[in-house]
Order: structure tokens, then sequence, then C-alpha cells
């Protein structure tokens, strides 16, 4: 009897779970049928509108700065997942204020993503492919992330979703969900009319941990039998609801008109270039180069940072990127100057790919000093809650420290690091529109001066950020003989000099 009642459960539990799959899949079809998919298997849009420099806002509760984008075409095939993004950005009518790669825009700005399948590349000026590794897995997943690649991917063979309804925006909705690339959580919400009017995801970053992702999408139009939106993309979260406002940025991407929309189109599955297929990332490497007597610049990648060495302790000036970087460095430095520890980190200003690396060196039990103003922000940073995704040292075991408020030293406008070995000065940057609470690092005796993202000695000619750094040079009355930067080689002086009285 105990025997047949347990086989009576278990066919009861298999017809729910059957009938649940044939709801789930049932609201997925009628979406694409809505939507005017079911038989597309690959589609492309093109439009214009605008991109959101992410992690590099002016100051920390300020949104992502934005550049026009004057043309956009993205295509896709989804049985190969390829994805072809093609756009022109400017900076338009947007506030200059803020940083990004080429960001203040002088000139129009080319671009063209790439991927497929486990492949991502660029094309440079001259049409060439370049490898790309690190950017497909993400490349892939906002294939998903579109309102067609959702439903594709909900539908494909393996995905298991799952329904759940609830009320949303003032009605009932199906919110569906699947694990994408084996670890992304993916859910779309699929309103009363059979419209997908969100995706959602989650995503590493050195900074945030679990980046918050979501795609939203409204004003649908019918355009030649398929359902095109309004694209609108936020990456994190803003707490604008909370005075004061300690993380403003989230806009990451909108996509205000769609102007064409084709599917089934001609070469859509991408071929990957051999040059793509056979390239790997390249390993961290870190190359240190003696500036003066206990002061190492350790270079090796797109960034830098600077060890130096005093009586009872190390200070490393800049962590950037990611905790990988961030460990190869700290091995170099205690190869330098051993058994030393590192007692301070100095950051010179909260954009993104300078502060990735940070939460390394608080583990490892340095103390952070930046600008005053950054402080309520990184306290977000710091906070010792779990990295789902990719979890760094910090989240996994979290120093009690972090918890007391020990961690950090703050500059308003001049920070002094000195014993009887050396002095290192830190001070505020005034006046600059690339990042609130910039600071520049500077030895009296060697006559150094290290700065971030404020001169590149390739320059032909100067930009807002060369004329104001050379101004606050002046207003603090540095003897400088070498520019040292994070980005690039050192450089004399004289260079800057020439550069800066230079006609912009």
């Amino acid at each position: 009897m105990a025997r047949r009642l347990c086989l009576v459960m278990v066919v009861v539990a298999l017809m729910a779970c059957s009938a649940a799959a044939q709801d789930v899949r049932g609201v997925l079809q009628a979406s694409a049928a809505a939507m005017g998919i079911s038989n597309v298997k690959s589609i492309q849009y093109t439009g214009t509108g605008w991109q959101g420099m992410v992690g590099q806002n002016f100051t920390p509760d300020l949104d992502w700065p934005r550049v026009d984008l004057t043309s956009y075409t993205r295509t896709m095939d989804f049985d190969t997942m390829s994805s072809r993004e093609e756009y022109v950005r400017v900076q338009g009518n947007n506030p200059p204020r803020g940083g990004g790669a080429g960001f203040p825009f002088l000139t129009e700005q080319r671009v063209i993503n790439l991927v497929s399948g486990n492949y991502a590349w660029t094309l440079n000026a001259q049409g060439q492919p370049v490898p790309q590794p690190a950017a497909a897995e993400l490349r892939r997943l906002e294939i998903l992330l579109t309102p067609y690649g959702f439903l594709k991917g909900a539908l494909a063979p393996g995905a298991n979703p799952t329904l759940v309804r609830r009320n949303e925006y003032g009605g009932r909705v199906s919110v569906v969900s699947f694990i994408a690339l084996g670890k992304y959580r993916v859910n779309g919400t699929i309103n009363d009319q059979n419209l997908v009017q969100r995706v959602q995801t989650w995503v590493p970053n050195p900074v945030a941990g679990d980046l918050y992702y979501e795609n939203v999408y409204t004003n649908y139009r019918d355009m030649g039998g398929v359902k095109v939106p309004r694209f609108h993309q936020h990456q994190d979260y803003d707490d604008g609801a909370n005075q004061p406002n300690v993380s403003g940025g989230d806009h990451g991407f909108g996509l205000e008109t769609v102007s064409a929309v084709r599917v089934n189109v001609d070469g859509a599955a991408l071929t990957v270039p051999d040059v793509v297929r056979g390239a790997t990332a390249p390993p961290v490497r870190v190359e240190s180069q003696r500036l003066a007597d206990g002061v190492w610049l350790l270079a090796g990648g797109s960034h830098n940072s600077v060890a130096v060495d005093f009586r009872d302790y190390v200070a490393v000036i800049e962590a950037p990127l990611n905790e990988e970087r961030s460990l190869a460095v700290i091995a170099e430095v205690n190869r330098l100057i051993p058994n030393k520890p590192i007692a301070y980190v100095v950051n010179t200003h909260h954009h993104w790919d300078h502060l990735g690396g940070i939460r390394t060196y608080v583990h490892e039990g340095a103390a952070v000093i930046t600008h005053e103003g950054n402080r309520p922000y990184y306290q977000e940073v710091f906070r010792a809650g779990p990295w789902s995704l990719e979890p760094d040292r910090f989240s996994l075991n979290p120093p009690e420290e972090w918890s007391e408020g020990y961690i950090f030293e703050t500059v308003r406008e001049k920070y002094v690091l000195a014993d009887d070995t050396r002095t290192l000065e830190l001070h505020n940057v005034q006046g600059l529109a690339h990042a609130g609470g910039m600071l520049i690092a500077y030895f009296p005796k060697e006559k150094i001066v290290v700065q971030a993202d404020l001169y590149n000695p390739a320059a032909t000619a100067p930009n807002a950020s060369n004329r104001t750094f050379y101004q606050n040079l002046q207003r603090l009355k540095l003897d400088v003989t070498t520019i040292v930067g994070i980005h690039g080689n050192p450089a004399p002086m004289s260079g800057f000099v020439q550069l800066v009285s230079r006609p912009q």
C-alpha cells in the first residue's frame, strides 16, 4: 500500500512538472508570436540613442556621463550566438564632465563589437580584427538580454525555464527565468499583451561585485510584423531615493528611436577570423622600474601602480582594474621591498578602472587614502557582502577593520605621508572636469609627480585636463622634473610644458 501511494505521488509530481513546463512554454510561445519572431533566426535593427560611460561619473553621486549615438546597428544570429554591434558616438550637447576612453569626444568615434560563440573581437581603423577574448561571455549574454534573444534563449533546448506571476506596473505579468551560460540567472517580464517589457540579470564586476544589469522595453510599435521597442538599460543601482545619494550611476544605454528592422538577415552568422580563434587572454604582467631611491613604477599592463618604501611600511599609489592585477602587484612589491607591510594604498580617483583592485589591498591590511568626497561611496564598495558570480578574497574572508571604519584616511586639499626616509604629498586637483576629488602624488625631494588621466606623453595637442593639471602644478608651486602616469611611461616635465604651450 505504501509503495503504491509513493508511486501515485511520483506520477502526480511528474504530471505537475509537465504541466508547469507546458505553461511556461505556452507563455513564451505566445510572446514570440505577439513579438513577430516565432520563425526568426536572425534580426537586425538600426536607430539612434545614447550611451553611458559606465563607471566614469564625475562624482560617485552622479549618473554615468553620456554621449550621443548618431547611428546604431545590431545584427544577431540566434543559432550561432553571433552579434555585430556598430555605432558612431559623439559628445553632442552632453556635459563633458566625467571619464571614459576618449571622453569627451572632440571628434566622432566609430566602434564595432563582434562575438560568435566563445570568440569576441573588434575591428581597428584599417578593418582588421583585434581579438578581445575577455569580452566574449558578456557579449553572448547581452544577446539574451534583448527582447528577441531572451525569448529564443528561454525556448532553447535545455533552458528549463520557470514561471511566476505577479502584479507589476499596474498589470498582471509573467516572469520567466532561466540560467544562461551556466551561471547567469536571466529574468524576463512579459506583460498582459505578451510583450517583453524587462530583462534583468547580474554580472561580475570588480567594484560592484554582482552588478545589476537591466534592460527595460517600452513604447512598442509594429515594424513589418515585428514589435520593436524603445531600449533603455540600467547598469548598477541609483540611490536617488536616499539622501544623500551615495551611488548615482545607473543609466548605461538607450536606443530611443528605431528606424529600421530586418529579419533572417544574410551574413548574420559570423565567421570567426583565425587570429581571433587562436587568441587567449594575456597573462597579468608586472614590470618594475626604479624611479628613485625607494620609489618603484609597477607597469606591464594598461594601468600602473607606484610603490613607495618608508622606514617601517610601504605605500602603494593606485590599485587599478581587478583583484588579479592587485595580487600580482602586491607580489612584486613584496619582492622589491621584503618584510614590510603595505600600510596604505593611495587612490587617485573613483573611476572603476582605477578602483577595481582596491579591495585586495584592504584585505591585505592596508588603509585607503582617498579624497573625502569618495568615502560614502567607498563604504558601499567595501561592504562585506557575498559576491556569488566571481567572489574575491574580501568577500570570502572579510577583514574586521572594514566595519569599524579604520580603513580610511581622507584628503580635502592636502595630505602628507612622511618619515625620516622620504616625504609623499597628496594634493587635490581643483577645477578638473574629468573627476571630482582627483589626487596627485608629489615627491618633493625626488621632484616626481604621479598623476592619473591628466597627461599622456603621446598627445599632440593639449586638452582641458592637461591645462587644468598644469594650472594646479603652478598653483601648488610644485617643483617637478618627472611626470609618472598611471597610464604610459614616465616623461620629463619639459615635454609637458611644451604640450600645454601649444594652441588647443
